[in-house]
């Protein structure tokens, strides 16, 4: 067979193993319907004084909308780009300079419009779309004891509250243009780099004042979080490039991982879209070699890293990523912020197949679903000390043959060994299970109470390779089995349903990132669902491997479930204690933060 015939082979039969669980999405990336126009506005280099920053700052923006604003009020999107250089030499671009304002014979660069391809696509949709610029605070940041976060919440708030007043009575430079076209109470923000701590920080401080604006969903782009300061009750994405030559450890996943547990009536999902060839930069136009005058930067460069080093073989060229931005952006608002509840499949891990506008396949892109309190009943949340031996419904955790089972990682546990826990680091209790023979099993008992599974819809649990013990090749498989009180047996392979259970690639670019596998409880036939008494990991599908997991939840496609929502006395939250600047670990140490982020 030629290797072409045989590659295609291949590919054909990773596609049809995986067909349990395709489904039809609609693509969310693709063009709507209205016309779009784009404004811009600048009120001032200094303009606006934060509370809590030293300096002056500029308040100037664009705006994308729908041409005809009749049909009004939209949803309105808020972006914040990160910090980048601000000004660049008109007559040799490539002088930049980090202050602010810009000085004789500089401009302005304009970070801001670097999302525009994103705010095309959502203002044709049918939302208004700010995107507000940020050089003053990027020039001066590091000399600010918290890198400017709060000041980044207090300039956004501020261009809601002008917005706030083009909607209601109007001002230069609109007029009355916007009077009643914004809908203030069903906002979106999303922040780049130290922006995405930013619109954080933003959601917060929006509360603390009564929370005038709805606030309704953040998405944390490459994302820093120096500060591990926790949002709840707000649906969150955060989207974590694994080829980031700038936060490097990908820190934003802490948003995902410190917010799970800490509320115990949180009902905001949470979601990690990983994208495996996606460096730090090409997110932003204005960041992205040749697409503007000054600035541009492939941050993880080349060099001989096999993942991320040469482009772009598995890298993403520009195109790629900001597609594949552009499609999982788009499917988060308008799920969360238009209701389109259509998309909500490619975000809660029921189709894997990436919409066609992303132009990634299915290796390059993976998803970490938490739904929210009433929608799963958590079985084992590998928050405990104890969570080897005893899980979340407080029922018994057995094993079989395993070599040294054990929790580590997460705010009250021992440390994990070095390279284990990187990048959840600190935020995610994770259990070890190591298997050198097939007959190898994990088994979490299921209390009288929750038996009955009547009205869930699958299984998820996060997980990864620890590659400190597993060596590279292929994918590692096993089968997980429920186990009714009649002693019937049912079991799916996981294999079959996702490619989540990789050895992490690259050498200087490898980490280890948890994903979410979701098995749905209709492929497990032969049981009776209505007393099912055990969940069983049966590692008989690779001779050994080793993975990491966390999470183990049966979900309910609506909310309300009853035995969903147990008492503290049955299943008691674990506080995270990430929530002020205290608590940072010592490996968030200023001391080694980035010049951008």
């Amino acid at each position: 067979m030629k290797r072409t015939s045989i590659l295609l082979f291949l590919l054909l039969l990773i596609t049809s193993a995986l067909t349990a669980i395709a489904q039809t999405t609609p693509d969310p990336g693709l063009p709507g319907t209205h016309t779009v126009i784009k404004a811009e506005y600048d009120l001032g280099d200094l303009a606006f004084k934060p509370p809590s920053f030293p300096n002056s700052v500029e308040v100037r923006g664009s705006v994308h909308y729908p041409a005809d604003l009749n049909n009004g009020p939209f949803p309105v999107l808020v972006f914040l780009h990160g910090r980048h250089t601000t000004c660049y030499n008109t007559f040799s671009p490539s002088s930049t300079s980090l202050s602010w304002p810009c000085g004789a014979g500089y401009q302005s660069i304009t970070s801001y419009e670097g999302y525009d391809y994103l705010a095309n696509t959502m203002a044709s949709h049918g939302y208004i779309v700010i995107s507000i610029s940020c050089n003053a605070i990027n020039a001066a940041d590091n000399g600010v004891s918290d890198y400017g976060m709060q000041g980044r919440a207090e300039l956004l708030q501020h261009h809601l509250d002008l917005w706030n007043t083009y909607n209601t009575v109007g001002a230069a430079p609109f007029d009355t243009m916007f009077v009643g076209k914004l809908d203030m109470q069903n906002i979106g923000t999303m922040g780049h780099s130290r922006g995405g701590e930013g619109v954080i920080y933003n959601a917060l401080y929006n509360k603390s004042l009564g929370s005038p604006y709805g606030i309704k969903a953040v998405i944390t782009l490459a994302p820093v979080d120096f500060w591990r300061h926790i949002m709840n009750e707000i649906p969150l994405m955060d989207v974590s490039p694994y080829c980031d030559g700038d936060v490097y450890d990908l820190e934003g996943v802490h948003f995902y991982d410190d917010s799970r547990y800490n509320d115990t009536a949180d009902e905001a999902p949470k979601h990690i879209i990983t994208l495996m060839g996606a460096n730090h930069n090409f997110f932003n136009t204005v960041w992205t070699p040749g697409s503007y005058i000054a600035g541009g930067a492939d941050d993880w460069g080349v060099g001989s890293d096999p993942q991320c080093g040469t482009p772009f073989a598995t890298r993403f060229d520009t195109t790629k990523q900001k597609a594949a931005f552009n499609a999982y952006a788009a499917a988060f608002f308008r799920l969360y912020i238009g209701h389109e509840t259509a998309f909500a499949p490619i975000l809660e891990v029921k189709d894997i197949k990436p919409p066609v506008s992303s132009k990634l396949d299915s290796v390059d892109v993976y998803v970490s679903y938490h739904p929210g309190r009433s929608r799963r009943m958590d079985v084992n949340r590998t928050d405990s000390v104890n969570s080897i031996t005893i899980n979340t419904l407080r029922d018994t955790v057995k094993e079989n043959g395993l070599i040294t089972p054990g929790v580590c990682g997460g705010p009250i546990m021992s440390a994990c060994p070095l390279g284990i826990e990187q990048p959840h680091a600190g935020g995610l209790g994770q259990m070890r299970l190591h298997w050198t023979d097939t007959t190898q099993s994990y088994i979490n008992e299921i209390p009288p109470a929750y038996r009955d599974l009547t009205g869930y819809d699958g299984i998820i649990f996060r997980t990864a390779v620890n590659h400190a013990e597993a060596s590279s090749g292929p994918n590692l498989n096993f089968q997980v089995q429920l186990i009714d009180t009649e002693g019937n047996v049912s079991g799916v392979t996981v294999g079959n349903y996702t490619h989540a259970v990789y050895y992490e690639p690259g050498t200087s670019s490898a980490k280890i990132l948890f994903n979410s596998v979701r098995l749905p409880l209709s492929d497990f036939s032969g049981v009776n669902i209505t007393k099912i008494k055990y969940v069983k990991f049966l590692f008989d599908r690779s001779a050994s491997g080793s993975i990491l997991i966390s999470d183990l939840t049966f979900t309910s496609p609506v909310c309300g479930k009853l035995n969903a929502v147990f008492s503290d006395s049955v299943a008691p939250n674990h506080k995270t204690f990430f929530t002020n600047t205290s608590a940072i670990n010592s490996g968030d140490s200023v001391s080694w933060k980035w010049d951008f982020g």
